[in-house]
């Protein structure tokens, strides 16, 4: 599978040629799990992950969501070199025990973005892919999220409360999932959170809307760079990182030369959508 993926990224490099972005701006990488042990694309080995982080940290300004959106930083560095931004969607385990000690290591910043249900009822995570599973991944506790929170590193933000695809909900539910998520939060982290990240990466005019009533940026589903100048709070853009972004793949991938990869991927995943009912688990990545 790992060489059909590289085939896949190969094949959309000179799309990203032609069209990558070039002007300077935010780039926020996107992560899910980091030594779990799998075979998931989502699932990067601990060595991999050590191995990026210490080539941003050679090569990259590297801030926190909170740093990276606000209007100083952004007018400061506005034509001269990327911002990098490091988020985790989940909430896994696996975050606690092997990604943030190599944070701590790098003193890399990062955002993880908790599903709320799966945190406070201690179950294993089974939507999409993980629900055929033999061996579901474990949430991290509240507890554990809280040491996160008081380090100097970590900002706790919002993926809903189960994890469902909002696009799909009526507004009612809609509202539901994202206002038990952030209550949750704020009442058993201490702290209201500021940043939500939209499930399986999709939104729709009203799903945005009510995310804004709550939060200040909201992560997007694609590919591709946000320019300084014309960020959009809530509909930022990330870049998903998986196993198969060995090193060249991944610096290739910093510098937009993949972005045509997640377009070409979401043209493939619209046919496979159709049918899918409302609250259904999809057949994505999470």
């Amino acid at each position: 599978m790992s060489l059909l993926h590289t085939a896949f990224k190969l094949a959309t490099i000179p799309y990203g040629v032609m069209f990558r972005e070039r002007r300077p701006g935010l780039v926020i990488l996107g992560y899910h799990r980091i030594g779990g042990g799998t075979s998931s694309d989502i699932d990067l080995p601990v060595a991999e992950f050590a191995a990026q982080m210490a080539y941003l940290r050679r090569h990259y300004r590297l801030v926190s969501l909170d740093d990276a959106t606000s209007m100083s930083v952004s007018q400061e560095l506005n034509g001269h070199a990327d911002l990098v931004a490091v988020t985790f969607d989940d909430g896994y385990r696996d975050f606690y025990e092997h990604a943030f000690p190599v944070l701590q290591e790098h003193r890399i910043p990062a955002t993880v973005y908790v599903a709320t249900a799966y945190v406070e009822a201690q179950r294993p995570f089974d939507f999409g892919v993980l629900g055929r599973a033999r061996r579901r991944p474990e949430p991290m506790s509240w507890s554990q999220l809280r040491e996160l929170a008081q380090s100097d590193l970590i900002t706790i933000g919002a993926h809903t409360h189960h994890h469902l695809d909002l696009t799909l909900l009526p507004p009612a539910e809609v509202r539901q999932e994202v206002e038990r998520c952030h209550g949750l939060i704020a009442d058993r982290l201490g702290e209201a959170p500021r940043h939500f990240a939209y499930p399986w990466g999709r939104l729709t005019p009203v799903v945005r809307r009510q995310v804004g009533e709550q939060f200040k940026t909201a992560a997007r589903g694609g590919c591709g760079k946000n320019p300084f100048g014309a960020l959009d709070l809530l509909g930022l853009w990330r870049r998903p990182i998986q196993q198969a972004d060995v090193a060249w793949l991944f610096r290739l991938k910093l510098r937009s030369y993949l972005d045509g990869e997640e377009h070409f991927r979401a043209i493939a995943e619209r046919f496979g959508r159709r049918g899918i009912k409302p609250g259904q688990p999809t057949p994505t990545r999470a």
